[in-house]
């Protein structure tokens, strides 16, 4: 799940040169579709972390240890892909997206 966040909410920018840098401000996950909200490719990739937290929770046999390290896991990763969380950049150490 950190692979994922790192991924899709971290980094910014396109990894080719082809774009003019019009989504040098914008990370992964913006930039799928288009950055359209509810579209099947971003309900799928939203629906995988939800699965693989239900399938952990039910194979560690309910353990509130392991689901309380699940759920926060599950929690960093999902908040950031909501619609409310579009653009919205929080840390200690990044900046807000300049709009160009």
């Amino acid at each position: 799940m950190f692979g994922s966040f790192l991924m899709f909410h971290w980094v910014r920018g396109v990894p080719f040169e082809f774009n003019a840098g019009a989504y040098d401000n914008l990370n992964m996950w913006e930039q799928i579709d288009n950055g359209a909200q509810y579209t099947p490719a971003k309900k799928f990739l939203l629906s995988v972390p939800i699965v693989l937290f239900l399938l952990s929770t039910h194979y560690t046999h309910y353990d509130l240890t392991y689901f309380t390290i699940n759920f926060l896991a599950v929690l960093g990763v999902v908040i950031p892909k909501l619609p409310y969380s579009h653009r919205t950049r929080v840390g200690l150490f990044s900046g807000g997206p300049e709009d160009r």
